[in-house]
């Protein structure tokens, strides 16, 4: 892939690339996957079920309410089709 960016932003990327004492290109890529996360957080935000969903998940967790491992699950599912 070929970007092509203005001299100021080039600029920019490589004064960052620099201090942080990365690439440019890994400068870039750190900048891309934070845009996407940020996206993907929003888009959480945004959605009324999902929010609720994670509130509901974190009142389980305050609870003590969860359980890990594959065979702790099953035993879960087990207990439940009773």
């Amino acid at each position: 892939m070929t970007l092509r960016l203005p001299p100021e932003i080039e600029a920019d990327l490589k004064q960052v690339a620099e201090a942080e004492h990365r690439s440019v290109q890994q400068t870039v890529l750190v900048a891309i996957e934070e845009y996407l996360s940020a996206r993907e957080t929003a888009e959480i935000l945004a959605d009324p079920i999902s929010l609720r969903n994670l509130a509901e998940a974190r009142e389980s967790e305050l609870a003590g309410d969860v359980v890990y491992g594959t065979e702790a699950a099953r035993a879960l599912l087990a207990e439940r089709k009773k």
